[in-house]
């Protein structure tokens, strides 16, 4: 009989997930290619570079990953399971207007309709350094609160200046 609790977390499997995606995108040049992606589809697109990072790491992990699962309040970006064990994840840019409300009322609509604690809210910056101080410290204040807020996790997709130009 094999042993499930020897197994990663769908919230464990999430980080596994995203911090390679962040450091290809911070730290070799994912970022242009972020930015070069239509306005139109670049939500949907980096959803597509997510898939590409963690299908196989599901697979050889158990790990169910279904992107636009839609449960309850409208699709939900991101959801990972393994039966009962569920982390929803919604992504939003700096540049979309509605980025706050994803992070305070959206992702948890998600989180109710699959019945799970496990939030992770990412938030890919594209400048806008107003919105990102703003999320950020929205998130502080909840966690200082005593609430516990979706998991922020800042993805820098800003233009980097080349080093030989530092």
């Amino acid at each position: 009989m094999h042993d499930d609790s020897s197994q990663i977390s769908s919230y464990q499997a999430a980080f596994r997930i995203l911090e390679p995606f962040k450091d290809w995108v911070e730290n070799h040049k994912g970022w242009q290619t972020i930015r070069n992606l239509p306005d139109s589809s670049k939500e949907k697109d980096i959803q597509r570079l997510i898939d590409l990072k963690g299908r196989d790491y599901c697979e050889d992990n158990n790990i169910d990953m279904s992107f636009e699962a839609n449960e309850g309040p409208g699709a939900l970006d991101l959801k990972l399971s393994r039966g009962n064990d569920k982390t929803v994840i919604e992504i939003k840019l700096s540049t979309n207007d509605q980025y706050l409300h994803g992070f305070e009322v959206q992702i948890e609509e998600y989180a109710r309709a699959e019945n799970t604690k496990n939030r992770i809210y990412v938030y890919i910056q594209l400048g806008n350094p107003t919105r990102t101080k703003r999320i950020r410290e929205l998130y502080e204040k909840k966690k200082e609160a005593g609430e516990n807020p979706p998991f922020l996790y800042i993805i820098d997709s800003q233009v980097r200046q080349s080093a030989s130009k530092k």
